[in-house]
């Protein structure tokens, strides 16, 4: 990974391909090389920063946070803060699809371990993020999510934590609302049509249309609910990034 060693090195990470090429758009970023997935590079403010898609999930997430710390990988340099940014799901029914969580907590449900977040800047904190091993459907489950506080659930951000603070590693996460369970656009034919990678599988969603033409309303409204909520939490860890100069 290009590097100037007089500035700080910040890295960004996105679970699926529409984070990404949302982070990339915000953050001005370029390829180090035409090989498919790879890293992208740029600079922001007084910050060198890195662009990495992990996957989705807490496994995926915990092996690419550990690979930034590992000073055997070719070209690895110091890390002095990551960022994972992306689309989480609202809880609140009062938090429209479009609203930036900024978590004062994140929570690991597996484990119930929890983290405090202090992100760069001075944007208003509130309320509480879960991480949970895969997406949920479970109503009763959501409830009980929201009234122990908690705004919006994702599957990665404790994953960060854990690794960072383990590290000494400043974090911070960005994550807008790109759905919400009660607003019934989920399902679990749905949600099987995405790959770990945070890909979508074409051939398994014309199958699913096909025999269902009046799913189409529905993927086109996700699809546009999250790439807005891509692009917005981007900006904002653009934002977070710049008030690291502060």
């Amino acid at each position: 990974m290009p590097h100037d060693s007089g500035s700080r090195h910040v890295v960004i990470l996105a679970p699926m391909p529409l984070e990404m090429n949302a982070i990339v758009t915000a953050f001005g970023l370029s390829p180090i090389s035409e090989v498919k997935g790879a890293v992208w590079t740029g600079r922001v403010g007084n910050s060198d920063v890195t662009a990495i898609h992990i996957g989705m999930g807490p496994p995926l997430t915990r092996a690419a946070t550990l690979r930034l710390f590992d000073e055997t990988v070719p070209g690895s340099v110091p890390v002095e803060h990551v960022m994972i940014a992306g689309i989480c799901g609202g809880l609140d029914a009062d938090l429209e699809v479009g609203t930036l969580i900024n978590p004062e907590i994140v929570i690991e449900h597996a484990s119930g371990a929890t983290y405090r977040h202090t992100p760069p800047g001075d944007a208003p904190q509130a309320g509480k993020l879960i991480t949970t091993e895969g997406v949920s459907l479970d109503l009763e489950l959501s409830r009980r999510f929201l009234n122990d506080g908690c705004l919006g659930v994702d599957m990665e951000s404790s994953a960060v934590a854990e690794v960072c603070e383990a590290q000494g590693c400043r974090w911070s996460v960005y994550r807008c609302i790109g759905d919400r369970h009660f607003d019934g656009l989920l399902d679990e034919r749905i949600v099987a049509l995405t790959n770990p990678d945070g890909s979508g599988n074409p051939a398994e969603i014309e199958r699913l249309i096909a025999g269902e033409p009046e799913l189409v309303a529905k993927l086109e409204r996700l699809s546009h609910d999250t790439a807005r909520a891509a692009r917005l939490a981007a900006e904002a860890a653009v934002r977070g990034c710049l008030a690291l100069d502060a």
